[in-house]
């Protein structure tokens, strides 16, 4: 919960310095996005061979490494009644926004980034915004209600609920909820979802 604020905090100061014009050649700064995109993917693909991750893959049943796709396909299924009613952009747009799975982070700079050239500078600064705003809240109902979802529906549906975030801030929620042998089927997770996000954002906003 204290990292979403912060989080938060930040996205809130970085409107109001655009907004009030605070920090100088604003415009050469937010070409500096793309740059920051790699430096998290390049993050990503140290936390896998730091932590050695491969080995916790390798060590989990059949039915456990399917968990991201169906938290993926879920997530996207769920995704078309949302844009049903709301159609405020095309179902393509809903569609890399909910593929995140909770990455708030490099949705927000992906979506950005990709979709300026096709939809404008406008449009695609929303499209990042919603991306943001609702991956963050994604995180914040699976720090709070883990329980719940744990009671309810088995002690996978904390895990999916996380997405992404699974491998580090909702872990020891998860560990905590669903107990120690839930934790190497989270972290399987949220290696797999971080592959995953990138290829389909990038996916749907070039439909």
């Amino acid at each position: 919960m204290k990292g979403s604020l912060i989080v938060i905090s930040f996205f809130i100061a970085g409107i109001a310095a655009g907004y009030y014009g605070i920090i100088p050649d604003a415009e050469e700064i937010s070409g500096c996005s793309i740059y920051v995109l790699y430096l998290l993917i390049a993050i990503i693909g140290f936390e896998f061979g730091y932590k050695n991750l491969a080995a916790t893959i390798r060590g989990l049943n059949s039915v456990s490494l399917m968990l991201p796709f169906f938290t993926v396909g879920g997530t996207l299924l769920f995704t078309i009644p949302a844009w049903m009613i709301l159609r405020s952009f095309p179902l393509q747009d809903y569609l890399a926004v909910s593929s995140a799975t909770g990455y708030y982070s490099l949705s927000s700079v992906l979506i950005m980034e990709y979709k300026k050239a096709s939809a404008g500078l406008g449009t695609a600064a929303e499209l990042a915004t919603i991306a943001l705003l609702s991956n963050m809240i994604r995180e914040i109902i699976s720090l709070t209600c883990a329980p719940f979802f744990r009671r309810y529906f088995g002690w996978y549906a904390p895990i999916a609920s996380a997405g992404v975030a699974s491998i580090d801030v909702v872990l020891p929620v998860i560990a905590r909820t669903c107990g120690e042998k839930a934790v190497p089927i989270a972290i399987m997770q949220g290696v797999v979802l971080e592959i995953l996000v990138p290829i389909m954002i990038m996916s749907f906003c070039s439909i």
